[in-house]
């Protein structure tokens, strides 16, 4: 205890008048094996209250019948969501009881103590941290970690050390080869690592530099289990920098450079080149090292962007637990706000197979559009494209060997497929001071895919038409009729159309002040194969809630289904859902009940006390 008060001790004196040293220094120690929602700002502590309890407690049944039988026909669910807050720090809790199967969640899974004090930010525990994207990207460690980002000083500093892999052992035996082939569980070696980044920023001027290093421990597994894997050992370096070139011209870009040892049991090797020597003081080079590299550059001017990036082959970081590699993209993008319109566009280009190694190449091209127009108070349109091409070359034949005297035809196979989505939208809704508020729009929506050289192609249209008004005595009328197909071709096959089309009733009603809500729908929708009605639905929804005091709700809920096929030998059914639930909601907070007894107090003084005082004068 005396070296949590010596710790603790310069945080817990600002305290002094607001508790006891022993209640704060139990917090801390509680607060450190919890896992919290946000991070502990210990900036305004004093301000905050101690202690709240909230969460939300219930049951609902349910219950269906249905000429096709299928799911039980009764089920139920009892639950409890639990949030107690200690000085800003919540602890959820929840538990459930469904049909016979009891679960619960609890916040002690990922231990975190994530302290900050101004701007000084600290992490402890079972966490992650971000500070390269080619170095280390949200890889999760047991450890610790601090950022220092003060407000008059141009310069940042943030650093790390933990574990980032635990040893674990397959989940067979390692003589077992053709049981290591179906392991769940591979084997890997206990994995440290450390960061750091300092930064320098001034006058939109930026520059951070960047390190990271994470190596394997060999004697972390025995003996026997180290044949199923290597251990491996990574050093990066990256920067990244953002420049004010001239009057809101920016220039920003990242880069990385990785070495990397896929086996630590090589012999050394002294390498040779730019890179090698750049990372020789950082990591001890071996026969199985390699060096690559990864960069990202742009061009910003006001509503215009440019940017390149290029990650070379086996790119490989430590750092992140997923990373693309072998790929390089270039994008143009443009982005504005008028006064009444809104308009981003963007278009790029993408390739991988850098070094043509791969069995397989493929370019993408991708472009979208979006465009919001504001009309006037009543009226606005929007309209967005989007266009994803894939091309795709197959590689046959092993073009590594062109010597190869059974290889006649390196000839490659390409494949093509188009993606693209189209979206437009008309709304209309009334001016604030209209007697009568109604909404209505128009919304289309279409999606394509096509395979240039198989034929193939499949649509799928959606339209819709609604309409809303709000009526005197808390109705509600929502109304809307739809469309949607889909035409599909395959290779040497006719065109395949299928669509349904039908309307919906919606009518919603508050009484009690809002505290009551009734509502009903009614839905019909045709089911039709080409010129061919095949079947229709019908659903009608019945639903009304009523909560009383704010913190009870009722809730009932009726749905009816009816299905009709008019095909020959087709099956129609119908089916009836009944819902019931109640809920609870509290939130229990008495030291801000305190606090507004105390504030009453102090602008409402009792006169007999105040008389008393006076008389004692």
């Amino acid at each position: 205890m005396e070296t949590w008060k010596k710790r603790f001790g310069e945080t817990a004196g600002l305290l002094g008048r607001y508790g006891n040293k022993r209640i704060f220094l139990w917090y801390v120690c509680i607060s450190a094996t919890i896992a919290p929602l946000r991070a502990q700002d210990f900036t305004d502590i004093g301000k905050r209250n101690p202690f709240s309890f909230s969460g939300t407690a219930g049951t609902q049944i349910a219950s269906r019948w249905g000429s096709d039988g299928g799911s039980d026909p009764f089920s139920y669910l009892v639950f409890a969501q639990l949030n107690p807050s200690l000085y800003g720090i919540s602890l959820p809790f929840s538990f459930s009881w469904a049909d016979s199967r009891f679960s619960y969640g609890q916040p002690f899974s990922r231990i975190s103590f994530n302290p900050s004090y101004k701007w000084i930010k600290t992490q402890i525990g079972r966490t992650s941290m971000d500070m390269h994207p080619y170095g280390l990207s949200g890889q999760q460690f047991d450890g610790a970690g601090f950022c220092l980002e003060p407000t008059s000083f141009p310069l940042r500093f943030s650093a790390m050390y933990g574990r980032l892999v635990k040893a674990r052992h397959g989940d067979t035996v390692p003589q077992n080869p053709q049981a290591r082939e179906t392991a769940l569980t591979a084997t890997s070696y206990k994995r440290t690592g450390y960061a750091f980044r300092l930064g320098f920023s001034h006058n939109r001027q930026e520059v951070n530099l960047h390190f990271f290093k994470a190596t394997d421990h060999r004697r972390s597994l025995p003996e026997a289990w180290q044949k199923e894997s290597a251990p491996e050992e990574n050093a990066v370096l990256a920067l990244d920098f953002s420049f004010d070139l001239y009057r809101g011209l920016l220039l920003n870009g990242q880069a990385g450079l990785s070495a990397f040892t896929a086996d630590q049991r090589t012999p050394g090797q002294k390498l040779k080149g730019f890179w090698a020597g750049l990372s020789r003081p950082f990591l001890k080079q071996r026969s199985s090292t390699s060096f690559s590299t990864a960069y990202k550059i742009g061009l910003t001017y006001k509503s215009i962007s440019i940017h390149y990036e290029r990650i070379s082959p086996n790119y490989r970081t430590l750092g992140a637990a997923y990373f693309d590699q072998d790929f390089e993209n270039a994008v143009v993008s443009f982005s504005h706000g008028f006064k009444k319109v809104d308009l981003n566009a963007e278009i790029g280009w993408q390739r991988d197979d850098l070094h043509n190694t791969k069995a397989e190449r493929m370019n993408r091209m991708v472009g979208s559009a979006y465009l919001n127009y504001r009309i006037d108070e009543c009226f606005s349109l929007m309209a967005s494209y989007s266009n994803f091409t894939v091309y795709t070359q197959m590689k046959p034949v092993d073009l590594s060997r062109p010597d190869d005297p059974f290889i006649e035809d390196p000839d490659t196979v390409a494949y093509r497929q188009v993606a693209q989505q189209a979206l437009f939208g008309f709304n209309f809704h009334t001016a604030s001071t209209a007697p009568v508020k109604q909404e209505a729009g128009l919304d289309i929506s279409y999606q394509s895919s096509r395979q240039r050289v198989q034929q193939t192609f499949s649509d799928y249209v959606y339209a819709a038409v609604r309409h809303g008004i709000e009526l005197p005595h808390g109705y509600r009328l929502l109304s809307s009729f739809n469309f949607s197909t889909q035409i599909d071709r395959s290779l040497h096959l006719a065109k395949r159309l299928a669509y349904n089309i039908g309307p919906q009733f919606t009518c919603t009603r508050s009484l009690f002040n809002k505290d009551l809500l009734l509502s009903a729908g009614l839905s019909y929708y045709l089911d039709m194969q080409g010129q061919t009605v095949s079947g229709g639905i019908a659903d009608l929804r019945l639903r009304g809630t009523y909560t009383l005091r704010k913190c009870h709700e009722f809730e009932m809920q009726v749905n009816g289904r009816l299905r009709s096929v008019f095909k020959a030998g087709g099956k129609s059914g119908k089916e009836i859902f009944l819902q019931a639930g109640y809920r609870y909601r509290f939130n229990l907070s008495p030291f801000e009940k305190q606090k507004e007894k105390t504030k009453k107090a102090r602008r409402n003084p009792d006169p007999d006390s105040e008389n008393v005082r006076l008389a004692y004068r």
